[in-house]
């Protein structure tokens, strides 16, 4: 392999510009016929925490769906997934069952028996194999949030949009119960017009068993220079990756694009705004030394308006929102408490038909903590058609709006967005901050040569 360098963003913009990103996966000799039998075959990579755990037991769940192969850059992490599904599937079948393991996502997204991928390591590592899946005319689920940065978003969404596939942004807030009836409420006019939305999201970085910072040789099991990919070169050390990933701005953007995934969406959602965003940022945020292995911010305090006036404010506290109308308010504090408002009678309107917003075929009560509806929401759309509730178009906004948050922190300045050509008009100093320099080989102009049409 050639020693990966950077490229500088003139040249990703050149690269990214030349490359054909939106090529038709039936184009490339690809297709997505129906699934054999009626069942989904997926592919999971990303074999972690989360991979290996969450997203395999709603495969598990739904007999609709066959995980046949599992991949991942930690080989300890894959053969702990790779025995999770052999021993389920032969237990279901009675029989021996082997699923494949790869350490490397393009041999598994080249397989022409997939008819899913799901997509569950770092976020750095979404656009690239989400979009390979997508050349390659699998249905792709993506966990959220969708992306690092807003240009891997865009390109994301144009993607999904014009390949014609089903694409989830792995949310399950959209599956809840208590919160399909909140947005159904505030969206209804039930609390009035809407004016003010509070958003609390967790704090600080958690370690989560992983505080090792000394640096050290990578074990092993781990191929460290595919687990950076497009990220700059960095030394090893435990607290670098897998579950503690998400404080290190190379790879995500901390609590506020990790929580914010979920109440900034629920707020976008709420306020029928989940194609656009605001217009305005400002805010400050508490942020470790750039150069420590945990640089996100530990806590922020920031401000949104929209184009109409809606305004919106965002800090770290207990997770929760609250929406402020001229006749009322509703909120949640808590994840998956129940609903509060100013007036008990809100929350027992009925909600008439016309007034109701997408409701997936399955609806989840908020107490139930392990069930994911997302999973199945995007199943039932391979297999009965549809849009997904959460398609990369809306990952990608909710994603846009933390991303503005951390960009007007790190600037410390109030910042003016537009959010139809998606840029900061007279910024250039925040529009360069829109994307990031991408190491190689892993950069997205890559893509294509990865895909194996012979």
């Amino acid at each position: 392999m050639n020693q990966p360098r950077a490229v500088c963003r003139r040249q990703f913009l050149a690269r990214a510009a030349a490359a054909p990103l939106f090529v038709r996966a039936t184009a490339l000799g690809y297709g997505a016929p129906p699934p054999a039998n009626g069942r989904v075959r997926m592919g999971l990579v990303g074999c972690g925490i989360h991979g290996g755990g969450w997203n395999l037991d709603q495969m598990f769940a739904d007999p609709r769906q066959q995980v046949v192969a599992v991949c991942d850059v930690d080989a300890n992490h894959a053969a702990a997934a790779a025995e999770r599904v052999d021993r389920h599937y032969s237990t279901m079948l009675g029989r021996s069952y082997r699923c494949d393991v790869y350490r490397d996502f393009r041999d598994l997204v080249n397989r022409r028996d997939l008819d899913a991928v799901d997509v569950a390591t770092p976020d750095h590592w979404h656009a690239a194999i989400a979009i390979m899946a997508l050349r390659a005319g699998k249905h792709v689920i993506c966990e959220k949030p969708l992306s690092l940065t807003v240009r891997e978003g865009r390109l994301m969404a144009d993607e999904a949009k014009r390949s014609g596939l089903a694409f989830q942004t792995a949310m399950e807030s959209r599956s809840i119960d208590s919160h399909i009836r909140l947005a159904e409420l505030v969206r209804g006019g039930f609390i009035g017009e809407l004016k003010h939305v509070k958003v609390l999201l967790e704090r600080g970085n958690a370690g989560r068993g992983n505080e090792e910072f000394t640096e050290q040789p990578p074990p092993p099991h781990l191929d460290y220079d595919m687990w950076q990919g497009q990220a700059p070169e960095a030394p090893y050390c435990p607290a670098r990756v897998h579950n503690t990933y998400r404080w290190n701005l190379a790879y995500s953007g901390g609590r506020l694009t990790d929580w914010g995934a979920h109440l900034i969406d629920l707020a976008q959602w709420a306020s029928g705004r989940q194609l656009s965003g605001p217009v305005a940022v400002e805010g400050t945020g508490v942020f470790p030394p750039r150069d420590a292995v945990w640089n996100t911010a530990t806590d922020f305090d920031l401000h949104y308006r929209y184009a109409d006036g809606l305004t919106m404010h965002v800090w770290g506290e207990v997770p929760g929102i609250k929406f402020e109308g001229t006749e009322g308010w509703i909120m949640f504090r808590g994840w998956r408490q129940p609903l509060r408002a100013s007036d008990p009678k809100i929350l027992d309107a009925t909600i008439p038909p016309e007034k109701r917003l997408h409701r997936p075929r399955t609806i989840i009560p908020r107490t139930a903590e392990t069930v994911g509806g997302e999973h199945l929401d995007f199943v039932d759309c391979i297999l009965n058609g549809g849009e997904p509730y959460a398609p990369a178009e809306v990952g990608h906004r909710t994603a846009t709006v933390a991303h503005l948050g951390n960009i007007a922190m790190r600037l410390g300045r109030p910042l003016a967005w537009d959010p139809e050509r998606e840029e900061f008009p007279a910024e250039p100093e925040a529009n360069i901050l829109l994307e990031r320099p991408q190491r190689e080989p892993w950069s997205l102009a890559r893509i294509d040569s990865w895909l194996n049409v012979g």
